[in-house]
């Protein structure tokens, strides 16, 4: 019998992640965690504020649409905190620029599919529960809402919108990071610009509501294909700025 002998059950070997999806799932589970704070708070939020007015009141409004816009500046805050601290923890670690930009950016899609599904679920969700409670739901006051709305014009409204917001948090806080506050300052109409002009596109430009002609709101609704068309555009465009910005940034070594 020879000294050595093969396993009856042989074992393959593990894979490893490369570094871009070691990156975009780092940052992932690190936004997951704070994401998951969010919605909970949003969740109280949402089932609590209806059942408190129906106790002395009316019900008649939505909840949840009222976070439509934390849910697109709140997660564009923390890109910016991600753009600015994270590249030196992974250059630091071994890993390039390059694969930072490529899971930076999938992360920040990801995120904004993510909350996209969210938000647009959650709209379709409490309507039928709005429904089942025997409550009037609508999106303002006035009654903006058309019947005829579907999840997926939601999903891809919001997901526009989420992956411009985003993908415009890392190119704010990189241009910072490496041209310093005055420059970030003075360069955010063509940072920051392009997420506030997706929200008014989407939106009504008159009484800034974002979302709202497609709910048949005042004025002549967006089309949908200008929406996507525009969203693609000015994401690229962001995410072209944002690659050329970070993979030229001159990084410190940290001190120990």
């Amino acid at each position: 019998m020879s000294a050595t002998t093969r396993p009856l059950f042989p074992t393959r070997p593990a894979t490893r992640q490369g570094p871009v999806l070691r990156t975009t799932t780092c940052l992932l589970t690190w936004f997951g965690q704070v994401a998951a704070w969010y919605w909970a708070i949003v969740l109280v939020v949402v089932v609590a504020v209806p059942l408190v007015v129906d106790a002395v009141g009316d019900v008649g409004t939505s909840t949840i649409w009222f976070a439509r816009q934390s849910g697109v500046w709140f997660p564009f805050s923390i890109m910016i905190g991600i753009a600015t601290t994270y590249p030196q923890v992974h250059v630091a670690s071994g890993m390039t620029r390059r694969s930072y930009v490529h899971g930076a950016l999938l992360a920040a899609c990801g995120t904004a599919l993510a909350f996209a599904v969210l938000m647009a679920g959650g709209l379709m969700a409490e309507r039928a529960w709005y429904g089942a409670m025997g409550w009037r739901w609508s999106l303002q006051d006035q009654g903006w809402f058309d019947p005829d709305v579907t999840f997926g014009s939601l999903l891809v409204a919001y997901l526009a919108t989420f992956v411009v917001a985003y993908v415009s948090g890392l190119l704010v806080g990189t241009v910072y990071a490496v041209a310093g506050g005055w420059w970030g300052t003075l360069t955010l109409p063509l940072t920051a610009g392009p997420s506030l002009a997706m929200t008014i596109l989407v939106g009504n430009s008159h009484d800034w509501v974002p979302f709202s002609d497609l709910f048949g709101g005042t004025g002549e609704s967006t089309p949908l294909a200008l929406v996507v068309t525009v969203a693609a555009v000015l994401a690229l465009a962001l995410a072209a700025a944002f690659w050329v910005i970070a993979t030229r940034r001159v990084i410190a070594p940290r001190r120990g």
